[in-house]
């Protein structure tokens, strides 16, 4: 495949260069509108969970709030959200409803970056598959940071499509911004913009490298910053003695839902135990990855397993048809900008747990939604689409 270059009206006209482009896109925005309110109208609004911590860090707003605690690494998200709880007198309504309209523009983006890098299929199958996703768009209704890192990955991608097609410096910039969006929303986010930027870490000759930063030199030093963001994070947790708690209780899938179980060898460091328990460590993080892919989760009720087998099965098999075949017809560049957030979110699951509750999935989900997109835009059905088509 040849990814096609932007026009001067594209760039200006995006993400919708034609009708047929806005039709698509405003079919899916209400299907995924429609779903979202629905789960909203049935559920209503549910302010648990870390939902009460953004609360509290809005009402105890400083800096040692910022910097003392773990509410730096989600800024992204609480800060606007501290802003509009501030200006509407703590509607928190209002703020679920903004996260439902931005939960359905991201269908919207996934469909103009499949459409923009593949085909209109490829954009129509990725941007429906995302937007009947259950799983993902049933944490809208709480003001949590889960949604925000779908909406913002999704966000990038699409930057990320239009810099690759067309390599302006503005396309360089949005790419850049939505990338440090996605970092700031959830620590999840910084794996995801850390592997991106080690591809300019290849010398500058690479057909490889995404152009995204700059010097090879200077890029070590974002991700080595990238890398002490992560370990700021997750100090709050060793400061508590949590950082080996899941090592050592061999947690696979929370909250303790499927143990490996094992008497871990003594230890006096974090060091030495992934040393003393080296063949254990690996057993649990190749498992956590295989949990990773399951459409469903111990412990759910026969409800929930159905509407998570029913959307989420046929799009890890298209999924993965999509990215075997990305591999066998050597689309390097599509995989680059869609395959390693996925890499980076299983990677991050292998290091820690994989949620039980799944709300860390949507990231991942807007990957598979377009390699699906990807692989039935191969296939012969949307030719025949096309041809009865009147655009």
């Amino acid at each position: 495949m040849v990814l096609r270059r932007s026009s001067v009206r594209d760039v200006l006209a995006e993400p919708f260069p034609d009708e047929a482009s806005t039709r698509d896109a405003a079919l899916i925005f209400l299907i995924a509108l429609a779903l979202r309110g629905w789960v909203w109208a049935r559920i209503g609004t549910h302010v648990v969970r870390d939902a009460t911590r953004y609360v509290a860090w809005c009402t105890e707003f400083s800096a040692g709030t910022l910097f003392g605690t773990r509410a730096l690494a989600y800024s992204g998200y609480w800060l606007p959200y501290c802003g509009w709880l501030n200006a509407t007198g703590e509607w928190v309504h209002g703020w679920v409803g903004v996260q439902v309209v931005l939960s359905a523009l991201a269908c919207v983006l996934v469909y103009a970056t499949g459409r923009h890098l593949v085909s209109r299929s490829a954009g129509i199958v990725a941007g429906v598959a995302l937007a009947v996703q259950w799983e993902v768009y049933r944490w809208v209704v709480r003001p949590q940071s889960e949604f925000m890192l779908t909406f913002a990955l999704a966000l990038a991608l699409w930057r990320l499509a239009h810099y690759h097609t067309t390599a302006t410096t503005r396309n360089r910039l949005l790419a850049l911004g939505s990338l440090g969006f996605v970092a700031l929303v959830r620590p999840n986010g910084l794996p995801i913009v850390g592997a991106y930027l080690l591809y300019d870490l290849l010398p500058a000759t690479s057909d490889h490298r995404l152009g995204l930063g700059f010097p090879a030199t200077v890029n070590l030093g974002i991700v080595g910053a990238l890398a002490a963001a992560i370990a700021y994070r997750l100090q709050f947790g060793w400061a508590k003695g949590s950082m080996l708690y899941h090592w050592r209780e061999g947690i696979i899938v929370t909250p303790e839902r499927v143990v490996y179980g094992y008497d871990p060898a003594a230890a006096s460091g974090v060091l030495d135990f992934f040393v003393a328990n080296a063949e254990h460590v690996v057993a649990i993080a190749v498992l956590r990855g295989l949990w990773f892919f399951s459409p469903v989760m111990p412990g759910w009720s026969s409800g929930h397993a159905t509407r998570a087998v029913l959307t989420l099965t046929p799009l890890l098999v298209l999924a993965a048809l999509g990215v075997r075949a990305a591999i066998r017809r050597e689309e390097w560049d599509l995989l680059a900008l869609w395959a390693t957030p996925l890499v980076a979110v299983v990677v991050t699951a292998m290091g820690i747990w994989v949620a039980g509750w799944r709300n860390f999935l949507g990231p991942a989900v807007v990957c598979y939604a377009l390699f699906a997109g990807y692989y039935v835009s191969l296939s012969e059905w949307p030719r025949r689409v096309r041809s009865l088509s009147p655009v």
